[in-house]
C-alpha cells in the first residue's frame, strides 16, 4: 500500500513538472548556459568561507536569475502545493531559498583552482535539456553535476541539479515529506523559518 502511494506521488510531481507550456532549447544555448553558471559558482568559491555574507549574496543573485523558483517550490512539495494558499507558497519559497542558499554558501567549498567542464547535451524529452558536466580537481576525483533545463517561455532556467546522480528535488522532497506528514505545510514552513534564524 505504502509503495503504491508512493508512486502515485512521484506521478503527480511529475505530472506538475510536465504540464507547462515549454520550448525546445538548443544545444549550444544550452551549454552556454551551464558554462555561465559554473564560472559564477567558481566566483563564490573564490571568496573566503569567512565572509559567508557575500558568498549567500552571490548565490541569491544566482538563484534569483538562474533558476525557475515557482516550479522548484511546488515540485519540492509535490501534492501538498495544489492544497496551499497564495500567502503558504509565498511564505514556503521565501523560507525554502533562504534554506537553499545558506546550505550551498556554506558547503560549496573553497577555490583552488578547480576546473568547470561541460561534458555533453541529452535531450530528455522535448521539453527538458539535461547538461552533464564534472568539475575536475588536482588532488580529488571529478565532481559529477547533471543540471536539468527548461524553458517555459522566458529563456532557459534550471529547474533541478543532480550531484553524483543525487537530484535536488528528490532529495529535498523526501526531507520535507515526514515534517509535512507530522504538521502540514504550515508546520514546515515554521521549521524551515525557525531553522534559517538560527543560522543567521
Amino acid at each position: 500500500m505504502m509503495n503504491a502511494l508512493k508512486i502515485i506521488a512521484q506521478i503527480c510531481v511529475i505530472s506538475f513538472l510536465f504540464s507547462f507550456k515549454v520550448f525546445s532549447i538548443e544545444d549550444k544555448l544550452a551549454v552556454k548556459y551551464v558554462e555561465n553558471l559554473g564560472q559564477q559558482a567558481i566566483e563564490i568559491l573564490k571568496i573566503p568561507i569567512e565572509d559567508i555574507d557575500s558568498r549567500e549574496k552571490l548565490f541569491k543573485k544566482m538563484l534569483d536569475t538562474k533558476f525557475d523558483k515557482k516550479l522548484i517550490h511546488r515540485a519540492v512539495l509535490g501534492r501538498s502545493a495544489k492544497n496551499a494558499s497564495k500567502e503558504q507558497l509565498v511564505r514556503f519559497g521565501k523560507a525554502f531559498d533562504e534554506h537553499i542558499i545558506q546550505i550551498y554558501a556554506s558547503q560549496l567549498g573553497v577555490y583552488s583552482d578547480q576546473l568547470f567542464v561541460v561534458d555533453k547535451v541529452i535531450k530528455r524529452d522535448k521539453k527538458d535539456t539535461i547538461v552533464l558536466s564534472h568539475i575536475e580537481h588536482a588532488t580529488a576525483p571529478p565532481l559529477r553535476i547533471d543540471w536539468r533545463l527548461r524553458d517555459r517561455g522566458k529563456g532557459p532556467k534550471i529547474i533541478d541539479i543532480a550531484i553524483e546522480g543525487v537530484s535536488l528535488l528528490a532529495t529535498k522532497r523526501a526531507d520535507f515529506s515526514s515534517t509535512i506528514k507530522k504538521g502540514g505545510l504550515h508546520g514546515l514552513i515554521n521549521d524551515l523559518e525557525e531553522k534559517n534564524t538560527q543560522n543567521n
